[in-house]
C-alpha cells in the first residue's frame, strides 16, 4: 500500500508537471509572437485627466471560488496602471464581485489623482470610474438596495462615500469595451486584440 501511494503521487506530480508545461510553452509562444507589440503614450487622446476601469470574474477559480478582479487606469487616454488580484474573500454574487472589484479599483484611481495633485498637476473631480454591471452602480446610489450584502458593507460605503464627496462619478461601459475584462480572464482572440489594442498595447 505505501508504494501504491508512492506511485499515485508520482503521477499527480507527473500530471501537475505536464499541465504547468503546457501553459508555460503557450505565455513562451506568446510572447515570441507579441516581440514588436509596445505599449504607446500619445499627448492627450482623451480630455479625462485621470479615468479607472473595474471588473471582476466571479468564482471561476474551482478551487477556493474566489473571484479575480481587474483594473486599468489612464492617463489623457494613455494605460498608466493595470492589475489583477484575487479577492481576499468569497463573493456571494457577480454584483458582490464587481463591487469589491470597484473598490479595489477606486483605491487605485485615487493613489494616481493625489500622486499628480502633491507635484502640482491639478485632476479634475469627479474622476470617472467605468463599470459594466448595473446593480453594482445602483447599490452605490441607494443604500437600500445594499440590505442584503451587510457582510460587504465597508467597500460599499467606501465608494459611495466617494461617490457623495464628488470624487469619483460611476458610468456604466458595455461588457464589449470593459478595457479590465483583459485583466480578469482569458479571452477570445478577436475580443483580446480589441482590448490590447484599446489599452494602446500596438505594434
Amino acid at each position: 500500500e505505501p508504494f501504491w501511494e508512492i506511485s499515485e503521487g508520482d503521477a499527480a506530480d507527473k500530471l501537475i508537471f505536464c499541465c504547468v508545461w503546457v501553459t508555460v510553452k503557450r505565455v513562451l509562444r506568446y510572447l515570441r509572437g507579441t516581440l514588436d507589440y509596445r505599449l504607446v503614450y500619445r499627448s492627450a487622446n482623451s480630455t479625462e485627466a485621470v479615468e479607472g476601469f473595474a471588473d471582476a470574474d466571479w468564482g471561476n477559480d474551482l478551487n477556493d471560488r474566489r473571484s479575480v478582479s481587474g483594473l486599468i487606469v489612464k492617463l489623457y487616454g494613455s494605460t498608466v496602471m493595470w492589475a489583477t488580484r484575487k479577492q481576499q474573500s468569497v463573493a456571494l454574487s457577480t454584483t458582490e464581485a464587481e463591487l469589491m472589484a470597484l473598490c479595489q479599483a477606486s483605491c487605485e484611481v485615487l493613489w494616481v489623482a493625489n500622486l499628480l495633485s502633491s507635484v502640482g498637476w491639478r485632476v479634475p473631480e469627479p474622476i470617472k470610474m467605468y463599470e459594466d454591471n448595473q446593480p453594482c452602480i445602483a447599490i452605490t446610489k441607494d443604500p437600500r438596495k445594499a440590505r442584503r450584502m451587510k457582510h460587504i458593507e465597508i467597500q460599499h460605503f467606501f465608494v459611495r462615500d466617494l461617490v457623495d464627496k464628488g470624487k469619483l462619478c460611476l458610468e456604466y461601459l458595455p461588457t464589449e469595451d470593459q478595457l479590465a475584462d483583459v485583466m480578469t480572464k482569458g479571452l477570445a482572440a478577436p475580443r483580446f486584440q480589441k482590448l490590447r489594442a484599446m489599452l494602446g498595447v500596438i505594434n
